[in-house]
């Protein structure tokens, strides 16, 4: 879940450091764009921007989807996060890609020169620092505990919306900023050779745009209903198996509804002989040991059929 206690960072502390980084590094990139004439120092900046408002927007989307359940919408409104995020990386991430490549190869086409390219490096080293620090504060809350090994086992599996879009914006940032280093030094190196910096720029445009579509797809089948993970469902297993009163798990549905919201149906087979107090007290203790286990849970305890000791009935 979202809020889980493994981590030391809850999600919304991770959005925040991130919306910062995004912050300063805007404005690293815009300063030294103007004062260098860069285009890949342009594009930086523009990635920037990118970053900050997908941050901003999955913390309004994921303040929006803890609204109290209504009619309308009985289950609440989690997967609410879904639409900010493809609003964010899909629309925004996608458009900054286009300006990017078309900034590049406009540069590619009629160079322009650079001025101090090694303050635009330095700059972009900076910019790189904050991407790093913040994407190892995203991993650790991915994988929660999990060793570094299981990264992407983690990434695939987490429903950690909000966090796993994180690590992939972090992720981003860290790569367009290595290939503007590197398409910088090789202008350096090349004798201010404008063309290599258009290049540059193009690839931090493509890469951009390959990471647009990242982040939608590894949501996808959450946004269809995906279950959660396999550990979850065992601990919810474990905890209705607790209560003293079930005798056997029968069945266990779950459904992701967002990333710190989760919905559980679950078929129970109750001692013999209850009658109906016992058994609505028995269902209630169901509930409460599996809500337990984490937080947001929604959950619907279904018994099996049983015989009331007072009628004799079923």
């Amino acid at each position: 879940m979202e809020d889980s206690k493994p981590s030391r960072l809850e999600t919304k502390q991770i959005l925040s450091h991130s919306l910062y980084i995004d912050l300063f590094n805007l404005i690293l990139s815009t300063v030294f764009a103007v004062v260098t004439g860069s285009v890949v120092m342009v594009v930086a900046s523009l990635q920037s921007f990118a970053e900050l408002s997908s941050a901003g927007m999955l913390l309004y989307g994921r303040r929006y989807a803890n609204k109290r359940p209504t009619k309308l919408h009985p289950f609440g409104f989690g997967k609410e996060l879904y639409y900010w995020l493809t609003l964010a990386v899909f629309v925004l991430v996608g458009a900054v890609a286009v300006i990017s490549i078309e900034r590049g190869y406009s540069q590619l086409i009629t160079p322009v020169a650079v001025h101090h390219a090694s303050w635009a490096i330095g700059a972009l080293a900076v910019a790189l620092v904050g991407n790093l620090y913040s994407f190892r504060t995203s991993l650790t809350k991915l994988l929660e505990g999990q060793p570094l090994s299981q990264a992407w086992k983690a990434f695939l599996n987490s429903p950690l919306i909000a966090t796993k879009t994180t690590v992939v914006l972090d992720v981003m940032g860290v790569t367009t900023g290595l290939f503007g280093i590197i398409g910088l030094v090789v202008y350096e190196v090349s004798g201010n050779l404008s063309q290599v910096e258009g290049v540059a720029a193009m690839i931090m445009g493509f890469a951009l745009a390959l990471f647009a579509f990242i982040v939608p797809l590894s949501v996808r089948t959450f946004v269809t209903g995906q279950s959660a993970p396999p550990e979850t469902e065992r601990r919810i297993r474990d905890a209705a198996r607790e209560v003293a009163e079930v005798k056997h798990v029968l069945g266990l549905r779950t459904m992701v509804l967002s990333s710190d919201k989760l919905m559980v149906d679950i078929d129970v087979h109750l001692r013999d002989g209850l009658s109906t107090d016992q058994v609505e007290a028995a269902v209630e203790r169901v509930k409460a040991a599996i809500e337990a286990t984490g937080e947001g849970m929604r959950v619907h305890v279904e018994p099996d059929a049983y015989v009331d000791v007072h009628t004799n009935k079923p």
